[in-house]
């Protein structure tokens, strides 16, 4: 049975990019991230789609509970379920990006070599959306 969509999280597929988008509404608990993740996880199957863009400004929060089951259990779910490099493009505020135990939570770029997943920050919904369509270019293989 499908996840019911999250009223925290406002999720649509743009087939004219083959992206898709995700804009978090507000602030979450882990709780709660979790659930959202799994949501989209189930909306990229229904699309198969593998590039997604991740609107964060409204959450702005992000800490080490939640980045570690990114990195040790969801991330690593993604490859078996969406068969291929999924590329997660991170739109933050600036403050966000200057936040040293944020930057801390997000993997350092080395840390996505070799694996079936990788994310990039952005502060800028052009470039992360440039990012994922040169990202379209790659081998769907990691």
């Amino acid at each position: 049975m499908p996840l019911p969509a999250p009223d925290y999280l406002d999720v649509a597929y743009r087939a004219d990019l083959d992206v898709l988008l995700a804009r978090w509404m507000r602030r979450v608990t882990l709780e709660e991230m979790q659930q959202g993740y799994l949501y989209l996880l189930e909306q990229a199957e229904e699309h198969a789609c593998r590039y997604w863009l991740l609107d964060a400004r409204r959450r702005s929060n992000t800490d080490r509970e939640g980045a570690g089951w990114m990195v040790n259990t969801f991330l690593p779910s993604l490859h078996a379920r969406l068969e291929g490099r999924t590329y997660l493009a991170y739109l933050l505020v600036p403050a966000i990006m200057r936040d040293v135990e944020a930057d801390a939570a997000f993997p350092p770029a080395s840390f996505f070599t070799g694996k079936p997943f990788i994310g990039e920050r952005f502060i800028d919904e052009r470039e992360a959306i440039a990012w994922l369509q040169a990202a379209h270019q790659e081998p769907a293989t990691a």
